[in-house]
């Protein structure tokens, strides 16, 4: 006798669009970016190919979708910290930027496939939407500081881009096992000390 083959029972599922992309997020976050296919998607919730064809035309179409959840979570991360922070002054201000700091890297070493995924050249990002929330809480923050002055118009001129660069280049270091986790305080340090942080009280 023929045995039988254990298989998912057909997804059925008002929101298959959603249902397709957390599905993909989960087999990347094992298997990393590399080996993700809409085949393989399907086959994790359960229909057929044709079906999640039905909402995204291709692999690429799915991994930009995916791109911005994780831009958004990123960002929602970031936010929480920054909520955690209590009081409005200049050190405040400059304990929100180090909190915003800590939780992209944070976010990067503790999802490091799904990191490779949003910067690794898989996906094309919609910057208006999506990457530009946690953009727009790192210029908001920098704003704060200048406006507490902490640092200086010249310093804040600029300033994502040197942010930004330095905390993605530390995390992606991390990620490839060539900085310890334990050594990204002394990037927050140097960021800070490139931008003319001055503590306040």
């Amino acid at each position: 006798m023929a045995t039988k083959t254990a298989t998912k029972p057909p997804y059925h599922h008002g929101n298959l669009e959603s249902a397709l992309v957390d599905a993909a997020i989960t087999l990347v976050r094992k298997y990393g970016p590399d080996h993700l296919s809409l085949r393989a998607v399907s086959a994790e919730v359960g229909v057929s190919p044709s079906a999640s064809y039905h909402h995204f035309g291709d692999k690429d179409a799915l991994v930009s979708a995916i791109g911005n959840v994780l831009f958004d979570r990123l960002a929602i991360m970031q936010e929480k910290a920054i909520a955690k922070v209590n009081g409005k002054g200049a050190s405040a201000s400059i304990k929100k930027f180090e909190e915003m700091g800590n939780a992209y890297f944070s976010w990067a070493t503790s999802e490091p496939n799904l990191y490779r995924l949003m910067f690794g050249g898989f996906c094309e990002i919609n910057m208006d939407e999506h990457e530009s929330k946690a953009w727009n809480l790192l210029r908001d923050g920098l704003d704060e500081l200048a406006a507490h002055g902490v640092i200086d118009k010249s310093a804040r001129n600029g300033g994502e881009v040197i942010v930004w660069s330095a905390v993605h280049g530390a995390s992606s270091l991390a990620i490839e096992g060539l900085m310890p986790p334990s050594d990204f305080p002394l990037v927050l340090k140097s960021i800070k000390r490139s931008l003319g942080i001055k503590p306040k009280a």
